[in-house]
């Protein structure tokens, strides 16, 4: 995709300022990327740093090739969302049949302390990017709700599977998917009692679920004890209900305090943990842990106060965009993903590492690539 996004450039390079959307998202990409690159002279690590900025481009030019040929037809935006609630479903479906018989559909085995794989053998992100992509669940059901009343059942393995995980940055990201898009069914429907008394009907059932789920697995049982320390006063329990995130905190907050204006370049935390960090602290060890699993945190650790700015400045456009286009209503189930996926207090996976910059850039591509339709479909109504 990158590639042919590039050629997309090279044939017709005025595109990316003559069309209002592919400029958005130039400047929506060079709020992060631009960050990466100042802080690469700076960098403790530039083999490392150079080896993320560098390749960072690809999602420039790949997001290009997307926004141009999903926004042709806004058909072929709902056929990514019919296709992302199917792949989810069936990623949930085979990885409850992996925790009760002990093996998926492609015999990838279930390891206790390995956590809930499913297709994702033998890395146990399931969690994480099925709560990313359960907006795009939601919208599907509520677009078909009328006919199909049944598809509401698919939430019960979406919401057992990201609960089974023990992944809390995973519980945050699908609470806030959830919460973001009740407000905007809410928003939209012209029946809110409906609306209330649905959700009201589908909580009560998913609430019972994991309830059940909490009370019988025992390994979720103790994680879920273990999370309620976080309401506690005393730090060595609140670093345990965080899972050591406090001790990760300490250090990259401390690394942005000694380099506030670009940071040590990104991918960089691995490589100064041990000078920023005290020897009793829980995470120095050899090696250490590669980002400070805070996604704010890492922004300001490893680009400073110039990729804090950059951030919030993507933050603003996004944002701004849809309310200038007075689109917010029919935008927001493409930007409440992207949103979710960029929230400052997300604390899981790396933000500069391929996974989540993948991820992130793929619905912020969709996004535009949505919004563009929207305003072609505007301009044939006219």
């Amino acid at each position: 995709m990158a590639l042919l996004g590039l050629y997309n450039i090279f044939v017709s390079p005025k595109s990316l300022f003559q069309d209002k959307t592919l400029k958005l998202f130039l400047y929506a990409f060079l709020c992060l990327w631009l960050p990466l690159l100042i802080s690469l002279p700076d960098a403790v690590n530039i083999h490392h740093s150079s080896k993320t900025v560098l390749p960072y481009l690809r999602f420039f030019f790949a997001g290009v090739f997307i926004i141009s040929a999903l926004s042709k037809d806004q058909q072929r935006s709902n056929l990514i969302v019919s296709s992302v609630f199917i792949i989810v479903t069936v990623w949930c479906i085979d990885a409850s049949i992996q925790f009760f018989s002990g093996h998926n559909l492609l015999g990838f085995p279930y390891i206790a302390f390995q956590g809930i794989t499913g297709m994702f053998y033998p890395r146990n992100t399931i969690s994480h990017i099925c709560s990313i992509l359960s907006g795009f669940c939601f919208f599907y059901i509520f677009l078909n709700f009328n006919k199909k009343r049944w598809l509401v059942i698919s939430l019960i393995p979406l919401f057992f599977i990201v609960l089974l995980s023990g992944r809390r940055a995973a519980w945050v990201m699908l609470a806030l998917s959830s919460f973001g898009f009740f407000i905007y069914m809410y928003l939209c429907s012209q029946n809110k009692k409906m609306i209330l008394k649905t959700t009201a009907v589908i909580t009560f059932a998913i609430t019972l679920s994991l309830s059940s789920t909490i009370i019988l697995h025992k390994p979720t049982n103790d994680r879920f004890n273990t999370t309620l320390g976080l309401f506690s006063n005393n730090f060595e329990t609140i670093d345990s209900a965080s899972a050591g995130r406090l001790s990760l905190w300490k250090v990259g907050f401390t690394i942005f305090k000694s380099n506030p204006v670009n940071g040590i370049g990104p991918r960089g935390y691995r490589h100064v943990f041990h000078e920023y960090s005290s020897t009793d602290n829980y995470w120095f060890t050899d090696p250490p842990q590669t980002h400070p699993h805070l996604l704010i945190l890492e922004i300001m650790a490893e680009t400073g106060a110039i990729g804090l700015f950059g951030y919030l400045t993507l933050l603003f456009f996004l944002i701004k965009g849809a309310i200038n286009r007075k689109a917010l209503k029919s935008e927001l189930p493409y930007l409440l993903p992207v949103l979710v996926a960029i929230f400052p207090f997300n604390a899981h996976m790396a933000f500069y590492g391929s996974i989540w910059s993948s991820m992130t850039w793929l619905l912020i591509s969709l996004y535009f690539a949505n919004a563009k339709s929207i305003i072609n479909n505007e301009r044939l109504k006219q």
